[in-house]
């Protein structure tokens, strides 16, 4: 009898602790949860799409938890430019130092 309580109470004793590990594991920063950007996917495409083809879209955050879609367009006269939409209002602006100059 006294072998089954000691079985008992190591076998609960363990699954805590580990619980307890887990879940301090499970708290850093990577874990940390995305909150989803105001400005759709497709809002931010149409924002963009004026100045040519978009070719690439993707949401980018930083360190302070600021979100902007990047996004990739194709001019008419060929060249790629990137610019940046405001994951908030929808503004786009372009990156004046990444103009793709076809030699």
């Amino acid at each position: 009898m006294k072998r089954n309580l000691i079985i008992a109470t190591v076998t609960t004793a363990a699954l805590l602790t580990g619980g307890t590990a887990a879940a301090f594991a499970a708290t850093g920063d990577d874990d940390a949860p995305v909150k989803a950007p105001k400005v759709t996917a497709e809002q931010a495409l149409k924002a963009a799409a004026s100045h040519g083809t978009v070719v690439s879209l993707d949401l980018d955050g930083d360190d302070n938890g600021k979100q902007a879609w990047d996004v990739e367009v194709l001019t008419k006269d060929g060249k790629t430019q990137d610019w940046t939409v405001d994951a908030v209002t929808a503004k786009a602006t372009q990156d004046k130092d990444t103009d793709d100059q076809d030699d």
